[in-house]
């Protein structure tokens, strides 16, 4: 199994935008994630000023480094059900890295559905929505709440990543993971992960997350079908935390954890 992304969520505007890019270098499977909701995040807000003046420290200094917007409430809620961004995002969710619009800034956006919307979506406004940004990752959480919404997406034709979360954004480690739904969608992990626990958890993560692919013999015949270990990423937010901040040297361990059991996997 190899790991697409190492994701960090939840960086605020207290943290160092310094060290937020220090942590965003350690590997380049490191993904840093902020929460983007409009009671923190409007306009004139210190989390939207603290996220432009990082944006303006990676462009202009050209730090390659992977950043992602997992938007929550109102603004989730509008982009489900009318598929439109709201105005305070559309200006990071059309910024280029180098003026090419298929070289996104923020290539991956999340969409934490709340159960109300997750039964009001508009799946054709939605579909539309992601047509139009092809260079750019929609991800939405499977859960309980989106069980609905997610299959209906899928059979929709729908281009999306899926985060696996059953605690729902509890941050809860789950006494086992489920293997995926939805075979040819990127796919993700979350739920308690943590510094101490991660490389445990990659292990469980990794007897699971497979999908079937086919084999053929020389006559263009299905000869066997072998369960294939997939690419992943893996998402921290809660136990990332101290004293509900977000803490650089504990993201800092979880992301050099992962990496070793990655390290490990490949001398296997």
């Amino acid at each position: 199994m190899q790991l697409r992304y190492i994701t960090c969520s939840d960086p605020r505007e207290f943290n160092d935008i310094h060290d937020i890019v220090k942590l965003g270098q350690l590997s380049p499977r490191v993904e840093i994630a902020v929460q983007a909701h409009p009671s923190k995040m409007s306009h004139g807000m210190p989390r939207n000023e603290w996220f432009q003046e990082l944006l303006r420290y990676v462009m202009v200094d050209k730090h390659k480094i992977r950043l992602a917007v997992h938007v929550n409430r109102e603004w989730c809620d509008q982009v489900c059900r009318t598929g439109t961004i709201p105005e305070e995002l559309i200006e990071f969710f059309e910024m280029c890295r180098n003026g090419n619009m298929y070289d996104a800034l923020i290539k991956r956006w999340q969409f934490n559905m709340p159960v109300d919307t997750a039964n009001n979506i508009n799946i054709r406004a939605l579909k539309k929505l992601m047509n139009l940004y092809p260079e750019k990752y929609f991800i939405f959480q499977y859960n309980n709440n989106t069980h609905d919404a997610i299959y209906k997406l899928h059979d929709s034709g729908a281009r999306f990543s899926v985060l696996y979360d059953a605690s729902g954004g509890r941050g809860i480690s789950p006494t086992s993971w489920s293997e995926p739904l939805f075979l040819n969608n990127p796919q993700g992990y979350s739920g308690g992960l943590s510094p101490e626990n991660v490389a445990e958890n990659l292990d469980k993560i990794s007897h699971v997350a497979v999908r079937p692919v086919a084999h053929y013999n020389k006559d263009n015949k299905v000869e066997r079908t072998i369960n294939e270990r997939s690419d992943i990423w893996i998402d921290a937010e809660g136990k990332l935390k101290t004293d509900d901040k977000f803490d650089i040297a504990r993201a800092r361990q979880y992301i050099l954890n992962a990496e070793n059991w990655l390290a490990q996997q490949k001398q296997k």
